[in-house]
């Protein structure tokens, strides 16, 4: 009788080991979906047609920003979108990883009757040398690895880019409140 409860329990325990093995081998041949770091809302207003909140999005794609520049703004029908860039560079003396270099974000704002959303993603980080590029924020391991970029650095830098996102997401409300034909410029 004992003979065959071991028996019994050896067969669970190889047959148990073998799904976990093949599940496994399941998850690991499964593409992986990634979560991807988007800010978005969506934004109503008193009656004000798509036309007038399109302008203003032009309007802000245009003013200057002292942190971040943006740039390779386009306008098609209802839909503005835009690049914001920031600079970035360690804030320590002597940093264990040099990842000066800029953080970039595709902004894009749709208008609709009364009501305009907004969508920051594909933020992504680029250092100045290419040795310490991180690539993606959504990314567990920087692009330029583990080794190249420790956790707490990483995590850092993920920080700075998503208080980045958050400041252009400011600025964008402030723009999009001014009425399209209030905007001031400093041209001489």
């Amino acid at each position: 009788m004992k003979a065959y409860f071991k028996l019994l329990v050896f067969s669970v325990f190889i047959l148990a080991s073998a799904t976990f093995s093949a599940q496994n081998q399941q998850d690991e041949d499964s593409p992986k979906k990634k979560a991807e770091t988007k800010l978005t809302e969506v934004i109503m207003l008193d009656s004000l047609p798509p036309g007038e909140l399109v302008k203003r999005a032009g309007n802000w794609m245009k003013l200057e920003s002292k942190s971040y520049v943006k740039s390779k703004g386009s306008i098609n029908g209802s839909k503005a979108e835009c690049t914001a860039t920031f600079l970035v560079k360690p804030k320590d003396l002597n940093p264990q990883v040099d990842y000066t270099g800029k953080i970039t974000m595709n902004v894009v704002i749709e208008c609709k009757d009364n009501r305009y959303k907004y969508t920051i993603s594909d933020i992504k980080h680029t250092s100045r040398n290419g040795k310490a590029t991180a690539g993606s924020i959504d990314n567990v391991v920087p692009d330029c690895g583990s080794m190249g970029m420790d956790d707490i650095v990483w995590k850092k830098l993920k920080g700075e880019a998503i208080r980045g996102a958050t400041q252009v997401a400011t600025d964008l409300k402030a723009g999009m409140s001014q009425d399209s034909a209030n905007v001031t410029t400093d041209e001489w």
